[in-house]
């Protein structure tokens, strides 16, 4: 039986992941204006997402690593900064273009 003290530490890792996705996902919208967005989750390994434009019939991959999603110092500020700062759609576009999988994260 977990004690409380678990049950709290998994609650806040799991409202942190939701928020550092969301994050992800509002960053995606405004990258990839008009785009349909999946995604797709490996609890404890790695969340992706899927942007398909179906004007130019592209699909554009992204893998985040769980890590990265449920480290405690990965506040949204910085995930958001930080998906800036890499240019992360322009390197899942770099991917597409190569004709690489995922651009993981």
């Amino acid at each position: 039986m977990l004690h409380t003290d678990s049950i709290l530490e998994i609650m806040t890792e799991q409202q942190l992941i939701k928020k550092n996705l969301a994050v992800i996902r509002g960053y995606l919208k405004i990258r990839f204006p008009g785009c349909v967005i999946t995604e797709e989750s490996d609890p404890s390994t790695y969340h992706t997402f899927i942007v398909t434009n179906e004007k130019l019939r592209k699909r554009y991959k992204l893998k985040v690593s769980w890590l990265r999603l449920s480290d405690r110092s990965n506040t949204q500020e910085k995930t958001r900064a930080e998906l800036d700062r890499r240019d992360v759609a322009g390197c899942m576009i770099q991917a597409s273009e190569r004709n690489e999988d995922w651009f993981d994260w």
